[in-house]
C-alpha cells in the first residue's frame, strides 16, 4: 500500500469552532468546517486477520499518530500539512488537500478518488450526500460503486443512532455486503504451519462491514469499523482450503499536547 494512500486512511481530526460555510444545504454535522492556523491531531490503527484451520493466523497490525495543521479553509478544497510517524518507520510531512467536498483526496499535489475506509471529513463517495436535516432513527442507502480500503463495490444503508443538534455532533452507523476484491488485495499470501510457511493464493466471498462513525461539524471524531468476508484458499501442495479474513480500524481525535 502506497504512503499516500495509507496517510489518507487515517486523517481524523478534532473539531474545530466553524469558520466557514458550504454553499449547499446540508446539515451542520456532516457539514465540514475549517479554520486557518487550526491544529488537529489524531491517533489510529489498522489490522488484517486470516484465520485458516490447522495454521497460525496470519495477522498485520500498523499504528501511528498525526498531527495537522489547516492552512487553507476553503470549504470546496481545504488544504492542510501534515506531521504523522508511524510505528517503526521513518516520520514524514506533506501537503494534503480535500476537493470536491470530500470525494476526491490529493497528497503533495497527486489526487484520487477518496475511496479509504476513513478520514479527516465527511466522505460523500462512501456515506452519500448529507441530507440538509437530521433526526435519530433517520438512514438512507448508498450506493458504492467501486472497490474501497475495507470492501469491495457494494450497497450500504447509513442510520442515526445518535444526535447532539446543539454541538452539531452525530454518530451514524453504517452497514454493507458487497461481492468482488477490495482495493489493493493481493492475489496470494503466506501461511505458517508446524513453523514451515506455505505461499497460498485466494479467493474472497461476500463481505460483510459494520461499524460507528461520530462527526462535529463534518469533522470525525472517532471512528471505528469491521469488515469480514470467507476466502477460499489454494495451493498445488495443501489444495482447497476454507479461511475467513478481517480486517478493522480504529481512530480517534487526540489532543495535541499528547502529539509526539
Amino acid at each position: 500500500m502506497s504512503t499516500h494512500r495509507m496517510l489518507s486512511i487515517l486523517l481524523v481530526a478534532l473539531a474545530q469552532p466553524a469558520a466557514a460555510t458550504v454553499a449547499p444545504a446540508t446539515a451542520p454535522a456532516l457539514t465540514p468546517a475549517y479554520r486557518v492556523g487550526a491544529s488537529l491531531g489524531n491517533v489510529f490503527s489498522r489490522t488484517i486477520s486470516i484465520r485458516a484451520p490447522g495454521f497460525d493466523e496470519a495477522v498485520h497490525r500498523i499504528s501511528g499518530t498525526a498531527t495537522y495543521r489547516v492552512t487553507g479553509a476553503a470549504p470546496a478544497q481545504p488544504q492542510l500539512h501534515i506531521d504523522y510517524r508511524y510505528d517503526g518507520r521513518p516520520a514524514g510531512n506533506g501537503m494534503v488537500e480535500l476537493p470536491d467536498v470530500g470525494a476526491t483526496n490529493c497528497y503533495d499535489g497527486k489526487c484520487a478518488p477518496n475511496t479509504d475506509a476513513s478520514g479527516l471529513a465527511y466522505n460523500p463517495r462512501l456515506w452519500g450526500r448529507p441530507p440538509a436535516t437530521l433526526r435519530v432513527g433517520q438512514h438512507w442507502t448508498v450506493d458504492i460503486a467501486a472497490p474501497w480500503e475495507l470492501g469491495p463495490a457494494g450497497r450500504q444503508t447509513v442510520t442515526v443512532v445518535a444526535l447532539d443538534s446543539a454541538s452539531h455532533t452525530v454518530t451514524l452507523e453504517r452497514e454493507g455486503t458487497g461481492d468482488g476484491a477490495w482495493l489493493g488485495d493481493a492475489p496470494g499470501l503466506t501461511l505458517t504451519r508446524n513453523g514451515r510457511p506455505y505461499e497460498v493464493t485466494r479467493q474472497a466471498g461476500r463481505a460483510h462491514w459494520r461499524g460507528y462513525t461520530t462527526f462535529r461539524d463534518g469533522i470525525v471524531l472517532s471512528d471505528e469499523l469491521v469488515s469480514t468476508r470467507p476466502v477460499t484458499l489454494t495451493s498445488t501442495q495443501l489444495g482447497r482450503i476454507e479461511a475467513t479474513e478481517r480486517q478493522y480500524i480504529l481512530l480517534n481525535a487526540m489532543p495535541m499536547e499528547t502529539a509526539p
